[in-house]
């Protein structure tokens, strides 16, 4: 292949429309034996390039829909069902109605031209998907196959071209959830075995997209395999250093003022440093992961054990002296375990930043809180943010 067809390529797909896909499925799958050949070759990332951008144009030309069409078809149908046997409404329990209206449906079936089909039924040919979804499949599982790539921004592109599939694929499971059993593999070793940064957080991003569609399909893989190393590589110390406080011994006889001054001075020493700026990529690591286990917890709803494992590997970010672009994200993520779990995350921020909670409602039942010790002071401004979601 001529180092110039892929650009006139990148062009044609840019400036055409949806009527031109037939014709660019062959260029397509021409591009995916071209990259079979030239494995972790000079033009294979400008194969890779040409297909990431074939997929977001595809995105383009078929946004996602509020309402698939089967839901509006439904939704009409019920209509007509209810405008049927109005008189018969107060008299059919629910179990009864969606037996009727099953039955309605089955029976225009054929009238309708088989638009709607009920979930028994077998016979469903798979002809019936549409072309960019095929061509979206066969995409996904040639990027699949690459994912060992051995250059970095081969990776990346990659992991980008499987968040923009699964995005596309997201309202059809049976196309959507092999590919994803297939991609986990895959997906586990970018996230726990690359060492590139950049790497890492696009698989990041793809693993966040990944929670988005498939939802409880990867609940037990995500808790099971990579929530204790998500965890884990969270390391707030070496984002800033949080001493512990001087405390002065009781005076039994009046300080002289040169130990006063050398005791303040030992204090100024050991204040907070911010030992990792903005602009380090290992910085936007900590940021990506807080922002994924955000996602996790909100699609995924886990188990108060693991919120309890992710607030105590979190907790620290909410400090005062924590990077405000890092207090942001922490932010971010303690609103969405407020969102799945409020009543354990009330008494959590009431004993962190040790805020006097109002009068209990139920005396019967106290609530019991942890006294307010030395460090409540730093993190009482952004609980009380976190308590504003309650």
């Amino acid at each position: 292949m001529y180092p110039s067809t892929t650009r006139v390529l990148q062009v044609l797909i840019e400036h055409s429309s949806k009527e031109s896909l037939p014709p660019l499925e062959d260029c397509i799958r021409e591009v995916i034996s071209c990259i079979a050949v030239h494995q972790n070759d000079d033009h294979t990332l400008a194969l890779l390039k040409l297909l990431n951008a074939f997929l977001l144009k595809i995105q383009d030309w078929y946004p996602e829909d509020p309402y698939s069409r089967d839901d509006i078809y439904n939704i009409k149908e019920l209509g007509l069902l209810k405008d049927k046997i109005r008189g018969q409404l107060d008299t059919l329990t629910p179990s009864e109605f969606n037996r009727t209206f099953i039955q309605y449906c089955n029976q225009n079936a054929e009238e309708n031209d088989g638009l709607f089909t009920s979930e028994g039924d077998e016979n469903a040919e798979d002809t019936s998907l549409p072309l960019y979804i095929r061509i979206c499949g066969t995409v996904t599982e040639a990027v699949i196959q690459n994912l060992t790539c051995q250059q970095a921004k081969g990776r990346v592109i990659l992991l980008q071209t499987i968040a923009t599939a699964l995005q596309i694929l997201s309202k059809h499971e049976d196309e959507l959830l092999p590919l994803v059993h297939k991609t986990w593999w895959h997906l586990e070793k970018r996230l726990l075995s690359d060492k590139n940064h950049h790497v890492k957080l696009q698989a990041l991003k793809t693993l966040q997209t990944v929670a988005k569609v498939s939802g409880s399909f990867v609940k037990q893989r995500v808790s099971k395999d990579l929530l204790p190393s998500l965890l884990n590589s969270l390391e707030p110390d070496k984002v800033l250093s949080i001493p512990k406080p001087f405390e002065m011994p009781p005076i039994k006889k009046p300080i002289s003022f040169e130990d006063l001054k050398r005791k303040l001075r030992h204090v100024q020493e050991n204040k907070s440093k911010v030992l990792m700026t903005s602009r380090c990529v290992e910085f936007k690591v900590q940021q990506r992961v807080l922002k994924t286990l955000a996602i996790l917890t909100t699609y995924l709803k886990f188990n108060d054990r693991k919120l309890y494992m992710i607030i105590n590997h979190a907790y620290k970010y909410l400090h005062r002296d924590m990077p405000s672009e890092m207090q942001r994200y922490a932010l971010y993520l303690f609103r969405a375990l407020v969102g799945v779990n409020p009543d354990l995350m009330w008494v959590v921020l009431h004993s962190l930043g040790g805020i006097s909670p109002p009068s209990n409602p139920n005396p019967k039942t106290p609530v019991l809180l942890k006294k307010p010790n030395y460090q409540s002071e730093a993190y009482r401004k952004t609980c009380s943010e976190c308590l504003y979601a309650l």
